[in-house]
């Protein structure tokens, strides 16, 4: 209502939290076309723009720098630059500002979010793109927001005849370097938009069918939700590995040859060389078929050989090489075992002990005779 320091506080948190739920409310209505999708997201997309520089006046208000938050407080207080206490002097002072704010505002009241959220509804948001308003005038396209506007500026009063040369774009001043009669820098402008009018037109016409296709596929992703494009996107990955199944089953291979590194059938001499169509299975490996003795002979190292043959509880060494059945693998297993036992050292037959006599007995015959006493 007035415009203490204060006040203004207060309406910025309260612009902030009415826009919070215009856009909450904006945001449960889902739109029924892509236009409407799109005026909603720059409806948004505006409110939320001023969301943040409000905020940002707030954070200012807030850091109080310059000591006008604190200094309006106290004098809420009655606290006066001086120190004296005089509370109902501003009491007073405070309510005259109310007063003369309302005489000079009878109709204000209070935004309801519904009324501003109706009329909100029954505007198009202004949707600024940029452009180049100097191309027109040979100057140059090139630099900041801030620095094409100054540019454009100065044509507002100064004849472009009268403008330095550093803010043409190159070539539009050609004709004064070279010394010819210099040809009206509007008339110059004039003839080249119309060429390139004429080129664009052309082209449109040539491109019209593209063009719309275009412009309707732009307005379509642009009106997309994130599940939207998520979906399309999976449509599309669907669709290309279903391409390359087809590619794969027209590839012409009769013999059923292995594929190479190049999605390709292989040769059928290398095929031949290395016998792939031999096939060796191996019960440890549950029957798995291995195609060419070099595949079979290095499959003995695999993790698929190593795990059968720890199931069966036998250690995967060279001596069990070439054995592909589980029956053969036990047998030479209990084999290698017993050969291990024959080759044992047995310390009860052939440790050696010898008596008083000098006598040779082994540990059993030495333990045996002296529990009798013979020795």
């Amino acid at each position: 209502m007035s415009s203490t320091l204060l006040e203004v506080t207060r309406a910025s948190h309260e612009e902030v939290e009415r826009l919070e739920r215009v856009i909450v409310k904006d945001l449960q209505n889902e739109p029924t076309s892509n236009k409407d999708r799109l005026f909603q997201s720059h409806r948004v997309r505006n409110m939320i723009d001023t969301i943040t520089s409000t905020t940002h006046k707030l954070i200012e208000i807030y850091e109080d720098n310059d000591n006008a938050r604190k200094d309006e407080i106290a004098a809420l207080g009655g606290q006066a630059a001086t120190g004296v206490n005089n509370v109902f002097s501003a009491f007073y002072d405070r309510l005259k500002e109310i007063r003369e704010y309302h005489r000079k505002h009878p109709v204000a009241r209070v935004v309801d979010a519904n009324d501003d959220y109706e009329a909100l509804l029954k505007e198009e948001p202004q949707i600024e793109f940029s452009g180049e308003a100097l191309a027109a005038l040979g100057l140059k396209t090139g630099g900041t927001i801030q620095q094409r506007a100054e540019r454009l500026f100065l044509t507002k009063h100064t004849p472009l005849e009268k403008l330095d040369k550093k803010h043409f774009a190159k070539g539009a001043r050609a004709s004064e370097k070279k010394g010819v009669a210099p040809v009206p820098q509007e008339d110059a402008n004039s003839k080249e938009i119309a060429l390139m009018e004429a080129k664009m037109k052309k082209l449109c016409d040539l491109l019209e069918e593209t063009i719309a296709r275009t412009k309707d596929n732009v307005v379509k992703k642009q009106a997309l939700t994130y599940e939207e494009i998520e979906a399309e996107r999976e449509e599309e990955e669907t669709q290309e590995d279903t391409e390359s199944e087809d590619e794969e089953q027209q590839i012409y291979n009769p013999l059923k040859l292995p594929m190479g590194w190049d999605g390709k059938p292989i040769p059928y001499w290398l095929y031949k060389l290395h016998g792939l169509g031999q096939e060796f299975k191996c019960e440890i490996c549950g029957n798995y078929s291995y195609w060419g003795r070099r595949a079979f002979e290095r499959h003995f190292k695999e993790w698929r050989h190593q795990h059968g043959m720890r199931c069966l509880g036998i250690p995967n060494t060279k001596n069990f090489n070439e054995i592909t059945s589980i029956e053969e693998a036990k047998e030479l297993w209990k084999k290698i075992q017993q050969r291990q036992g024959v080759n044992k050292w047995r310390p009860d037959l052939e440790e050696e002990y010898e008596d008083k006599e000098g006598n040779i007995y082994n540990k059993k015959t030495y333990t045996d005779l002296q529990r009798q006493g013979l020795i």
